[in-house]
């Protein structure tokens, strides 16, 4: 199938979901027009990572300071979801994306938007430790990191695709969270705050790894010690590594 007919059907197929012909239409939270709302005084979680130099590096730098920017602030009140692409908008040139560093089917190579699923990433991670529940998330299909040029450990990765995989978390708490964003000296920053205290989950990660595959488990556990498997995801290990 040519690329603009599947990116039209993946469009047709999301647009139909969120009509609510295939259930209720979910209410997505909107991207903040103004600054960043006061009264969210108590953070939540909060993940810091390197951003690492790789190829496209400026164009990743590029495409992450510009998510960062329309994502940073947002209010997810309760019963709304949080969506990546609703907040970030599509990727394209003309929207100002760089030509950054992709992965697509497990092979490398340069894309417009390249970079984004970083942000996607790290938002998914503090979104988790701040109770949120995943409506969607996609993992990749191949672990291409060697352990120290890891940013994140394997199985908090969220790869995002547009228009057809996204990432979404849902706010079920009893009060609203606001997402906050910061990029700086090869750093990003992901924040959840609430209006209220809050106490953040822990997340646990088991890696079994075999011949040509690596097997990982994510368990969240809350401050009352109660357990909820998030992922069960299985990448293929880097050739060099697959024994």
């Amino acid at each position: 199938m040519p690329n603009g007919v599947r990116v039209a059907v993946a469009r047709a197929r999301r647009a139909w979901r969120d009509s609510g012909l295939a259930g209720s239409r979910p209410r997505l939270a909107a991207r903040a027009e103004a600054p960043p709302a006061a009264g969210f005084a108590h953070l939540v979680s909060e993940v810091v990572q390197e951003i690492k130099p790789t190829a496209f590096l400026e164009g990743k730098l590029a495409n992450i300071g510009l998510s960062v920017a329309r994502l940073d602030g947002v209010v997810v009140a309760p019963g709304e979801i949080f969506s990546f692409w609703t907040l970030a908008g599509r990727p394209s040139a003309a929207a100002g994306f760089a030509l950054g560093r992709s992965i697509r089917g497990g092979i490398v190579g340069g894309e417009i938007g390249g970079g984004l699923c970083q942000v996607s990433g790290i938002a998914y991670e503090a979104g988790l430790r701040a109770g949120l529940v995943v409506v969607e998330r996609h993992p990749h299909s191949r672990d291409l990191y060697a352990e120290e040029d890891r940013f994140t450990p394997l199985g908090m990765d969220a790869t995002i695709v547009w228009p057809n995989k996204d990432l979404r978390l849902s706010n079920p708490l009893a009060v609203p969270v606001q997402f906050r964003f910061a990029m700086k000296d090869l750093k990003i920053a992901a924040s959840v705050l609430a209006p209220i205290p809050l106490d953040a989950a822990t997340i646990e990660i088991a890696r079994t790894d075999r011949e040509g595959w690596r097997e990982v488990r994510v368990v969240r556990r809350t401050a009352l010690g109660e357990a909820e498997a998030i992922s069960d995801d299985l990448y293929a290990a880097p050739p060099a590594e697959s024994g």
